[in-house]
């Protein structure tokens, strides 16, 4: 019972601050709540792009490799651009390859589309479609009309968008309507389902026929590699790339071409967001490391403050351990306000920052885990104690009898 009244004084004493300082006591923990605030939405936001990506990946499975034309870090975007392309030899050495069940190659072009008397860019897809399917190659099926087939040299699939919004065309487009790409007329013969993101689902698909005779351009962009059941694909990755670059007699870090799994492809970019993620919040600790100092500044103050009381509470018999543990309370309760606070506002920046991003990618939803809660209002209140552990010690040697003459 008497060490739960001691606790009960000490925490009545520690609201002195807000109590008789409610100003001083706000503006201490500003620069907490802030920095606070700055690492849970950063965090959270993070925790939900990774979460996106790790599900959109699993979507896709892991079974797949992407073998794409150039290298460095922008290999997979290189046969986008027109500069280079794989081809149908190409396509017959990876085949061969040990563990390779198929290899689907496809174009990309950023290309005029017309619908009626109206005129967009966006990306027009083309593949064989006797060698794959929508879910086979881009894990997205039909949602309505039909797949496209061997002889639809002018049959076309549009987006989800395109058929479900006007974010391309002023008009929704429907199975029947005449698109116009290069002067040519295509027939919508199918309506791909919703893939999640705003250029995903404003894309076209066309036959590679009528893709290589517009554009001029037999070449591919990029090519999917399936493997085969019990094979797994880094090693299938390796025989890939011995086979290309004896093929094109090449030696190893000398390629022309890039050979990436999904795997990898996970890891790399699950990497790139933990590093930026982490030097954003290093940045955003400066204010927690300020709010710290507040939180010392504001100690050292209320010990200068209430040196008669230190006085009065020493002479009926208070412990220097008594002294100390109300003044690490006191700036620990400061640091932990400002962590509640922090944390509500860094929720709500999290949610409208996240509102915002679904509307081109729906998919993404921000992540709020127990452990970044609990985490957070851990750290304030550690970073107020700390901060508050120099007053302390002050306040507990100070002498009965100096303290009680100020």
């Amino acid at each position: 019972m008497d060490l739960i009244d001691t606790l009960r004084d000490e925490l009545s004493f520690t609201f002195h601050t807000f109590e008789h300082k409610p100003t001083r006591a706000w503006l201490t923990i500003l620069g907490v709540f802030i920095g606070i605030a700055a690492v849970v939405a950063l965090i959270s936001l993070g925790q939900g792009l990774q979460d996106t990506l790790n599900a959109e990946f699993e979507k896709v499975g892991v079974d797949k490799i992407m073998v794409s034309p150039g290298t460095g870090a922008m290999a997979l975007f290189a046969g986008f651009t027109g500069a280079e392309r794989l081809t149908d030899h190409d396509v017959n050495v990876i085949e061969r390859a040990k563990g390779v069940e198929k290899a689907i190659g496809f174009t990309g072009v950023l290309g005029k589309v017309g619908f009626k008397d109206e005129e967009q860019y966006t990306f027009v897809i083309g593949y064989d479609p006797s060698k794959m399917t929508m879910q086979e190659g881009f894990n997205t099926p039909v949602e309505k009309g039909r797949e496209l087939k061997s002889g639809d040299k002018y049959k076309i699939l549009i987006g989800y968008e395109i058929a479900h919004s006007t974010w391309l065309f002023s008009k929704e487009v429907k199975i029947g309507d005449t698109l116009r790409i290069s002067g040519a007329d295509f027939t919508v013969v199918g309506i791909v389902d919703k893939i999640g993101s705003r250029q995903d689902d404003t894309q076209v698909y066309i036959p590679k026929e009528a893709s290589d005779e517009i554009y001029h351009d037999p070449g591919y962009a990029l090519m999917y590699v399936i493997t085969k059941t019990g094979f797994l694909p880094g090693g299938v990755a390796d025989n890939i790339m011995g086979a290309m670059r004896k093929d094109r007699d090449q030696k190893k870090g000398e390629e022309d071409f890039s050979v990436t799994t999904f795997e990898q492809l996970a890891e790399t970019s699950l990497s790139v967001i933990s590093t930026v993620q982490t030097v954003i919040i290093g940045i955003a600790a400066i204010s927690l490391i300020v709010g710290g100092i507040g939180i010392m500044n504001t100690m050292y103050t209320s010990v200068l403050e209430r040196t008669h009381e230190i006085g009065v509470m020493k002479a009926i018999g208070a412990k220097n351990s008594d002294i100390m543990m109300i003044f690490l309370l006191e700036s620990g309760i400061l640091g932990l306000v400002g962590g509640l606070i922090g944390v509500g506002l860094g929720m709500g920046v999290g949610m409208l920052v996240s509102a915002i991003i679904s509307q081109s990618l729906p998919m993404f939803l921000v992540s709020f885990p127990p452990w970044l809660t609990i985490g957070s209002l851990a750290f304030s209140f550690i970073v107020g104690s700390l901060s508050g552990a120099l007053p302390a010690l002050q306040a507990a040697r100070m002498k009965p009898a100096e303290a009680l003459r100020h």
